[in-house]
C-alpha cells in the first residue's frame, strides 16, 4: 500500500463504495489525459479504473524492443482478439491486438505523430461539426507538441523521387502538400526513451503529487453504469460498477458514484462495449436486449456500427542483414545495443521501427507508368487533398509472424481512408469477454482498389530501389514472388514450430515484377497477408443527432446530462493519419469542455 510502493495504485476493494467529482473509465492514451487534466484542479477528486497495471519496467521504455507485441506479460498485450472470418480474406481471421495497463496503445505503438492533412477536419466540419474544423483543432495539436534508422534513407529518397514524389521535411506542416516522401516525427525524447501517456501525463511524480485528489485503480473494469432519468428529463449516469479483472468472474461487483461526470476512454472496442452492457445502443431484434436480455435505456443506433481500421500489406525485400533490424536477433549485436541505449540512450533500439513514409492519393498515380504525376502545390490542403494510402518504409518483417532465418526489409503500403466500415456487438453480459468484430478489410470495391495500386506502386518503388541500392535485394514476399515461400509461412501455423530456431523458410525464385504481375495475382497476395494496422476508430461516433452519432460535438453521449466519451471511438470519420495525435487532441479538448461546463456553472 501507498507510501510503501513506487507508484501509488489501489485496487477495486479500495474505492468501493467511494464517491469522486470524476469518474475516468479506461487509463489508456486517452484516459491518462483526463485523469491527469481533470485532477490540476485542487478542488476536485478524479477516480481512474483501469483493467491493467503500470508496470513501467526497462522494455516498455526502449522505444524499438517495446513495440514487440508479442511480450504479452511484459507489455501487457491482450492478443486474444480476434475479429469474425473475414469473407473478402479467404476467411481469415485479423487478430486485433490491445494495450492493457496505465498508457494504453502510447506503450506499444511505433511512437508516430502524425496529426493528418487539415483536410481530414474539413471532412469533419461538412458532415455539421463546425466545431471540429481545422482552426478548432489546431491549436490543441500545437499544444501537445509543445510538450513535449539503420539503413541510409538517400537510396529510398531517390527511389520514391524517381516516380514523381517530393522528399518533404514535415508532414504535420499544414501549409505544405499532404502527400509526398517524409520522415515521420516520433514520441521519443532526448534521453532515448518512449513518450507514453503513462510518462507524459500520469508519471509517478504526478500520482505521488495529486495523491490526495487522484486515485489510479488498477486491475479493475467496468462492468456497467448505473443510470437514473428518462427520456425527458435527460438521463445521468450516478455511477460505474467495477470489479476485480484478474479474480474469478463471480467476484464481488462494486459501486462508485460520481458527482460530476463520468468519462469513458476504454478505446474503440471497449468503450461500446461498455454502453451496450449498460444498455445503451441500437433497438430492435439484433439488440443486446433481444440477444442477452440487458434493458434497452437510451436508443443509440450508431453504437458499435461503424467500426472502422487501416490495413495494410507487406512487401517485402530480402537485404544484408546488418542493413536490417534483423541484426539484433543476434545475441551479440542485441546485448550490444541493449547495454548502449541503457548507458547513453543511443543506437537502433532508440528508434521506432518506422523512420519514413509516403503518404499520397490513389488518383495521383498514373496507372500505365505508375509514376505519381500530381504537382504538389504550396498552400493549405483542402478537403480534396487528403490521402487515402501511406507506404511505410520499415527495415524489418512486417508479417504478423515470424519468418526465420530471413532478414527482410518491408515497403508497407496501407489503406488509410476506407469505404467499408464493419460492426461490433457483444456476447456475454461479462465484460471481460471481448466483443465480436466483423472487420471492413475488403468491404467495398473501392477499397480493393486502392489496395491494389498501393500494392503496385510499393513493388515500382522496389524496382527502383534495386537499381540504386549497392547490394542484392530480391522480393521477399510480393504477389506473383516466391509463391512456394507464402505457402510454407502459411503452414507454420499461427504461433510457429516449437523449435524456431531450427525451422528456415528456403527462398525461391522472384518472378514478376510491378509491370508483369496480374491484378488477379495481387488480389491473391492481399487476401492471404493483409492484416489490421492497429488504428481502430468510429464505433460512438461524433454526430449532428441520436440517430448518426453517439456523441454531440461537446463529447456528451446523445440523451444524457454528464456522461462524455473521449477516446477513438467518437472519431466520425478516420484520420489519414497514425491516431495517436488526434486521439490526445480530442482527449485535450474534452478535458477543456469538461473544465469550462463546471466553471460556468458555478459562476
Amino acid at each position: 500500500m501507498w507510501p510503501f510502493v513506487s507508484y501509488p495504485q489501489c485496487s477495486t476493494g479500495d474505492v468501493d463504495g467511494k464517491a469522486y467529482d470524476y469518474i475516468v473509465v479506461g487509463g489508456g492514451t486517452s484516459g491518462c489525459v483526463l485523469a491527469s487534466r481533470l485532477s490540476e484542479d485542487t478542488n476536485v477528486s478524479v477516480l481512474l479504473i483501469e483493467r491493467g497495471h503500470v508496470k513501467n519496467n526497462i522494455v516498455s521504455r526502449m522505444p524499438l524492443l517495446s513495440q514487440n507485441m508479442f511480450w504479452t506479460d511484459t507489455l501487457q498485450v491482450q492478443g486474444t482478439i480476434w475479429s469474425e472470418p473475414i469473407r473478402e480474406a479467404h476467411g481469415r481471421r485479423n487478430r486485433l491486438w490491445a494495450v492493457n495497463g496505465i498508457g494504453g496503445a502510447s506503450r506499444l505503438n511505433a511512437m508516430l505523430w502524425t496529426r493528418g492533412s487539415p483536410g481530414n477536419y474539413t471532412t469533419w466540419s461538412n458532415m455539421g461539426l463546425k466545431d471540429w474544423a481545422w482552426d478548432k483543432v489546431e491549436p490543441y495539436f500545437k499544444r501537445l507538441e509543445s510538450v513535449t534508422g539503420p539503413l541510409d534513407e538517400s537510396h529510398l529518397e531517390k527511389a520514391a523521387e524517381n516516380i514523381g514524389l517530393s522528399t518533404l521535411p514535415d508532414c504535420n506542416d499544414p501549409r505544405g502538400p499532404s502527400c509526398g516522401y517524409f520522415p515521420l516525427e516520433t514520441a521519443i525524447d532526448k534521453n532515448g526513451e518512449r513518450v507514453s501517456c503513462l510518462t507524459a501525463y500520469l508519471s509517478r511524480a504526478v500520482a505521488r503529487d495529486r495523491i490526495k485528489r487522484l486515485s489510479v485503480c488498477t486491475g479493475t473494469v467496468a462492468s456497467h453504469l448505473e443510470i437514473s432519468g428518462d427520456e425527458q428529463t435527460g438521463r445521468t449516469v450516478n455511477g460505474v460498477y467495477i470489479r476485480s479483472s484478474t479474480g474469478p468472474k463471480t467476484g464481488k461487483e462494486c459501486l462508485v458514484k460520481a458527482r460530476r461526470e463520468v468519462i469513458i476512454t476504454c478505446g474503440a472496442i471497449t468503450t461500446p462495449q461498455l454502453l451496450l452492457l449498460s444498455g445503451i445502443g441500437p433497438s430492435g431484434e439484433n439488440s443486446t436486449e433481444s440477444r442477452l436480455g440487458i434493458p434497452l435505456i437510451k436508443e443509440l443506433p450508431a453504437v458499435g456500427a461503424d467500426f472502422s481500421d487501416h490495413y495494410a500489406i507487406p512487401i517485402m525485400l530480402e537485404l544484408p542483414r546488418n542493413e536490417t533490424l534483423h541484426l539484433l536477433e543476434s545475441a551479440i549485436w542485441g546485448v550490444w545495443y541493449i547495454l548502449l541505449w541503457i548507458f547513453n540512450g543511443k543506437g537502433w533500439v532508440s528508434f521506432s521501427s518506422a523512420p519514413t513514409a509516403i503518404f499520397l492519393h490513389t488518383d495521383s498515380i498514373d496507372e500505365a507508368t505508375m509514376q505519381v504525376t500530381t504537382p504538389h502545390i504550396e498552400g493549405p490542403s483542402h478537403n480534396h487533398d487528403v490521402p487515402n494510402i501511406e507506404i511505410m518504409i520499415i527495415p524489418l518483417n512486417s508479417l504478423e509472424r515470424a519468418v526465420p532465418g530471413r532478414s527482410l526489409f518491408s515497403i508497407y503500403p496501407t489503406i488509410l481512408q476506407p469505404r467499408a466500415t464493419g460492426h461490433l456487438e457483444i456476447t456475454s453480459t461479462d465484460p471481460l469477454i471481448n466483443p465480436r468484430i466483423t472487420h471492413p478489410m475488403f468491404g467495398h470495391e473501392d477499397d480493393l482498389k486502392a489496395a491494389r495500386l498501393a500494392v503496385r506502386l510499393s513493388m515500382r518503388l522496389a524496382a527502383e530501389f534495386q537499381t540504386l541500392y549497392p547490394f542484392s535485394a530480391p522480393f521477399a514476399f510480393a504477389p506473383g514472388n516466391e509463391v512456394q515461400t507464402l505457402s510454407e509461412w502459411e503452414k507454420l501455423g499461427e504461433v510457429g514450430p516449437s523449435s524456431v530456431e531450427k525451422t528456415f523458410i528456403e527462398p525461391s525464385l522472384a518472378n514478376k515484377t510491378w509491370k508483369d504481375v496480374t491484378d488477379d495475382e495481387i488480389d491473391e497476395y492481399m487476401r492471404r497477408v493483409c492484416h489490421t494496422a492497429l488504428h481502430f476508430s468510429s464505433t460512438c461516433p461524433m454526430g449532428t443527432n441520436a440517430k448518426n452519432g453517439v456523441v454531440d460535438q461537446r463529447l456528451l453521449v446523445f440523451g444524457f446530462k454528464n456522461l462524455r466519451i473521449a477516446d477513438a471511438s467518437v472519431l466520425p470519420k478516420i484520420t489519414s493519419a497514425h491516431t495517436m495525435a488526434p486521439v490526445l487532441m480530442v482527449a485535450e479538448r474534452c478535458a477543456d469542455l469538461i473544465k469550462s461546463t463546471w466553471n460556468s456553472s458555478q459562476d
